[in-house]
């Protein structure tokens, strides 16, 4: 009985010191998940007129439209989507080619903010072009039918938000389920076979 007794205390200090060197790891892990979220959320947010622009075309083509209407908003992505994909892959770039640039100790102030005016106003056309497209959206769609749309697309947008909190939740939960033993100081726990 003992024994028994003993085994169990040993057990519970065992996963008493267990657990907080378990949370320091999801902790530490939450950080790393927590950086990696920033950059594709930054990475999203430089396609993102595109994107909505697409969600909005992909929605509309779902709909009761007339085959007339169906062809105005397929052609909406040759006219509109398809150059602020290309515009925004320009824009990446220049992003990037900015940070190339404050990496030099001796970066030239003057070429860095004009890589910057540049990029600003290459984004500020990204913005033009979309509400262009949403516009000529609307125009061929009616009113009626893009208030209808525009709720669809949100909830889209909303099931798709709580879907990748959901996964991220369950890679995290599950990646400390199955992370290495830590290592304790507490002595090992003898068997109670070993002592008959």
């Amino acid at each position: 009985m003992k024994l028994a007794v003993l085994t169990l205390v040993i057990a519970l200090l065992t996963a008493a010191v267990s657990f907080p060197a378990g949370a320091q790891d999801y902790q530490q892990q939450f950080k790393t998940n927590k950086r990696s979220y920033s950059l594709k959320s930054s990475s999203y947010k430089m396609g993102m007129y595109s994107r909505m622009l697409n969600d909005m075309i992909s929605g509309a083509l779902r709909m009761d439209l007339t085959e007339e209407q169906k062809t105005k908003v397929s052609k909406l992505r040759d006219d509109y989507q398809y150059p602020m994909t290309k515009d925004e892959s320009t824009l990446r770039g220049a992003k990037m080619n900015i940070l190339k640039m404050l990496e030099n100790p001796a970066f030239d102030p003057a070429k860095v903010k004009d890589e910057i005016g540049k990029s600003n106003e290459l984004d500020k056309k990204l913005s033009d072009t979309c509400v262009d497209g949403l516009v000529s959206l609307r125009g061929t769609i009616g009113a009626e039918k893009y208030e209808e749309l525009t709720k669809s697309v949100n909830r889209y947008r909303d099931n798709l938000v709580q879907m990748r909190k959901k996964k991220q939740i369950h890679q995290q939960t599950h990646d400390v389920i199955k992370g290495e033993p830590v290592k304790t100081s507490a002595p090992a726990v003898p068997s109670p076979d070993s002592k008959k």
